[in-house]
């Protein structure tokens, strides 16, 4: 394999691997964000179904259970649990959906010779597929067709 044709296909795997992290990222961040509210949300949730059940109409009991519920509410350590559980899940996610452009990657940048040169063909074809069918929409069913 000549220095161009390596470096085609390095830079082809480069490319692929970028576009791969890039959308991870991307996916693990908004993912973040959303299971960070899920979680604040279900920690209010259960905050307040406890604190509206008194089990005693004790004064002191009925201070304790306030005094606990602001502690709960105002406690960063559930979304920050949140944050970082869908972060790597947006992340899993994202890689699992992408596995075709990671071995093809892959195949570029580690592969010699003719490997190299079928991960390079598979990023191409998987390239064009993707804008074929998610930009142009070619072989997807129409909604609104039925």
């Amino acid at each position: 394999m000549g220095l161009a044709a390596k470096i085609i296909c390095k830079t082809a795997g480069v490319a692929g691997m970028s576009a791969v992290v890039y959308d991870a990222y991307a996916r693990g961040k908004k993912q973040s964000a959303r299971t960070s509210l899920n979680e604040s949300a279900d920690t209010f949730e259960s905050v307040i179904a406890a604190e509206r059940t008194t089990s005693s109409a004790n004064p002191t009991t009925v201070a304790l259970q306030e005094k606990v519920a602001n502690f709960r509410m105002n406690n960063p350590i559930s979304a920050i649990f949140g944050r970082v559980k869908g972060f790597f899940t947006g992340v899993v996610n994202s890689v699992v959906d992408n596995v075709v452009p990671v071995i093809c990657s892959s195949m570029a940048l580690a592969g010699k010779g003719r490997t190299a040169k079928a991960g390079v063909w598979g990023l191409g074809i998987y390239g064009v597929y993707k804008v074929l069918y998610d930009g142009f929409g070619i072989g997807k069913e129409n909604p609104m067709g039925k």
